[in-house]
């Protein structure tokens, strides 16, 4: 997954619908047009379809694996 310049992580909605148009509703009234498709699709365990913000400094964000993530968090750990 990537970041989009609008502080989310894309996801197949993103891809398949595009950017948050500027005529779209007002945060949070927009994820209703998508709620039953999300449902649906974490029923079956999959994030297509889920929001995922990432919040204000998401262009400050790297895509790393899980296992850098753990270990650099282990690394600030008090021994």
């Amino acid at each position: 997954m990537t970041l989009t310049d609008r502080l989310g992580i894309v996801t197949r909605l993103i891809r398949e619908l595009g950017p948050i148009s500027e005529v779209a509703p007002a945060f949070p009234l927009a994820t209703a047009a998508i709620a039953p498709l999300r449902a649906a699709a974490e029923a079956r365990g999959l994030d297509d379809f889920s929001p995922l913000w990432a919040g204000q400094n998401a262009s400050h964000c790297r895509e790393v694996s899980a296992g850098e993530v753990v270990r650099e968090l282990a690394q600030g750990l008090p021994r």
